[in-house]
């Protein structure tokens, strides 16, 4: 297994300042932050592709239309990326005729066709053990039936993907779904697992809006994330017993073992800036190093 770490400022300092190591930077796919990345340490690219619109294809995130495929694959060739990610979205807006609160077997299935299609039809282009799907709490913003470990286990045994773990994405939904996320997560297609992201979660209160609104960031931006179970923040002790049974599943044989674990606390732009520190990063990438690498 390989430690990536998310692209930020902070990481870059404290790398190049000889205070951490790890394998990898983890990127978004934008191909200036590759370049810049790239000339400091290897990295690896993580792309903005999301599936569930039911329409037989992904969707780029970012754009909210179909991904340039060709800007993709020089991305991939380029940095030896080895897999596509894509998150598993269900937005009701995308499904009006489907109740938000749907359980039944027929709004399932449609649910999950629809899926499998848009899956299937990335791993026709890069074949399937090039493919991994990502568990997402999508900010609340999902149906209900996405974070069902059932319909996430038949699109990877269908479809042939490979599944990428998000710890912190499943710690979220287990909250909201009043589960242990031990036992959420022991639900989901492990024995396929390819990659895992870890990363603290912690309540956005008013101390975190604050942070943010003294960094320029928009005030939209703000009241969305106040009040929630947020992602992408600093490491919390249950954040860390959670990472390390996670690890643990990995060493024991009883889930398959990723070739990337990436960290991702840190980043681009406002939010960012307002939420990462260097010295949490000091701190908190030599340990998971040493989970990773133990």
């Amino acid at each position: 297994m390989k430690l990536a770490v998310n692209y930020s400022p902070a990481a870059v300092d404290v790398l190049r300042a000889g205070q951490v190591r790890f394998d990898l930077i983890k990127c978004p796919a934008w191909p200036q932050v590759i370049e810049a990345a790239a000339a400091i340490h290897p990295v690896y690219a993580h792309f903005p592709l999301r599936v569930g619109a039911g329409i037989g294809q992904a969707i780029d995130s970012e754009k909210q239309q179909p991904p340039d495929w060709t800007q993709i694959e020089s991305i991939l060739s380029s940095t030896g990326t080895p897999l596509v990610n894509l998150h598993l979205v269900l937005l009701p807006a995308e499904h009006p005729d489907i109740p938000t609160d749907a359980a039944d077997p027929a709004s399932i299935e449609r649910l999950t066709l629809g899926l499998i299609a848009d899956v299937n039809a990335v791993v026709a282009r890069f074949g399937p053990e090039r493919v991994v799907i990502e568990n997402d709490h999508c900010g609340g913003r999902n149906l209900p039936a996405a974070y069902r470990p059932d319909m996430i286990g038949r699109v990877t045994e269908e479809t042939g993907c490979g599944f990428l773990l998000d710890v912190a994405h499943a710690r979220i939904v287990a909250r909201y779904l009043g589960r242990d996320a031990r036992d959420y997560m022991e639900a989901l297609p492990v024995e396929r697992l390819c990659e895992m992201h870890v990363s603290g979660v912690q309540h956005f209160g008013t101390a975190w809006a604050e942070r943010l609104r003294q960094a320029g960031e928009n005030e939209s931006v703000i009241r969305s994330c106040a009040g929630r179970w947020m992602d992408h923040l600093p490491m919390t002790e249950e954040d860390w017993e959670l990472a390390a049974w996670a690890l643990e599943q990995v060493r024991n044989g009883a889930w398959a073992r990723p070739g990337v674990v990436a960290f991702e606390y840190g980043g681009i732009g406002p939010f960012f800036g307002a939420t990462t520190d260097a010295d949490a990063l000091a701190r908190d990438i030599p340990r998971l190093y040493a989970l990773v690498h133990a």
